[in-house]
């Protein structure tokens, strides 16, 4: 991640480079070029070195703005473009991006389920509004539904004007009901959460957090803590660093240590890591990791 007056010095520097760039192009050959010729390059270089270093932002930017996606089709992510607020909640099954409904079947999915949605307003980060839809489905027998099975997080970056950063369907598993996100205060910073378990055996989870700037979103870097408490443990083995085991309000990560080739997914625990951190801005400093084995099984 890249803080915003690093980027834009970056960029700054680029643009500066332009000039001189474009006048050691023109004098690539034995002598530089002079006149009428010399002056129609050395202006179409410096147009078309300028739409790159555009075309370079522009790329940039998007790619910040990431969604990502869970159903049960799995995870993916792309690049979400902005909408009315109405484009998530006038027709639900439009936003069915997980393919969880047969439109082709006889009779449709459309008239066998029911789904509402409802707004819920989460606060606001760096000046950017975050919002929450959460979707209830049934089918239509059962009458209103109850349970959340669907929510969308959608950051408002206009009038009238939100894209979205976090889609989770789980109507094909999961828990009964979908929990809120909520915005949570880590150390010095605030981070928007959302955690809700995956319903499996494993104790996996559907998870993200996010740290806000002017730019927009960030998803939080845990990699030095997780490269950390690799250096801790026995080489191969495996640990958690998300779902049950983080507390983020706590700066802490808390996991069991596992052989990296168990024979089941209660078998042949090593022990157990605890590794707490700092967060600047959306990376996440480790400041301790501390690995307890457990004591050998007697035979």
């Amino acid at each position: 991640m890249s803080d915003g007056g690093s980027f834009q010095s970056k960029m700054a520097i680029l643009v500066r480079s332009i000039p001189p760039l474009t006048q050691d192009l023109l004098t690539l050959g034995s002598r530089p070029m002079s006149g009428t010729l010399g002056l129609i390059l050395m202006r179409l270089l410096r147009l078309f070195i300028g739409c790159s270093l555009f075309l370079l932002l522009a790329s940039l930017v998007l790619a910040q703005w990431q969604r990502t996606v869970f159903s049960g089709k799995g995870q993916f992510t792309d690049v979400p473009t902005p909408h009315p607020l109405s484009y998530f909640t006038a027709d639900p099954f439009l936003r069915d991006d997980g393919g969880d409904f047969c439109e082709v079947c006889t009779p449709p999915d459309k008239e066998r389920y029911v789904i509402t949605s409802e707004v819920q307003r989460l606060g606001t980060l760096a000046g950017f509004p975050l919002s929450e839809v959460l979707y209830r489905i049934s089918s239509r027998e059962k009458g209103e539904p109850a349970e959340i099975k669907w929510k969308s997080i959608l950051v408002q970056t206009g009038d009238d004007s939100y894209r979205e950063i976090y889609h989770l369907q789980s109507s094909g598993g999961g828990p009964s009901t979908l929990t809120p996100a909520k915005i949570v205060k880590v150390g010095d910073e605030e981070v928007l959460a959302t955690n809700d378990p995956d319903g499996g055996n494993g104790g996996g989870c559907w998870d993200a957090y996010w740290w806000f700037d002017s730019s927009g979103p960030h998803q939080l870097d845990f990699s030095k803590v997780r490269a950390a408490i690799t250096k801790q443990v026995a080489s191969g083995a495996f640990f958690w660093t998300t779902c049950w085991a983080m507390n983020l309000e706590q700066q802490e990560i808390k996991s069991v240590v596992q052989k990296g080739d168990a024979r089941c997914h209660a078998c042949d625990m090593l022990g157990e890591v605890t590794a707490h951190f700092r967060l600047h801005g959306a990376v996440a400093e480790p400041i301790s990791v501390e690995f307890v084995a457990d004591p050998p099984v007697a035979h």
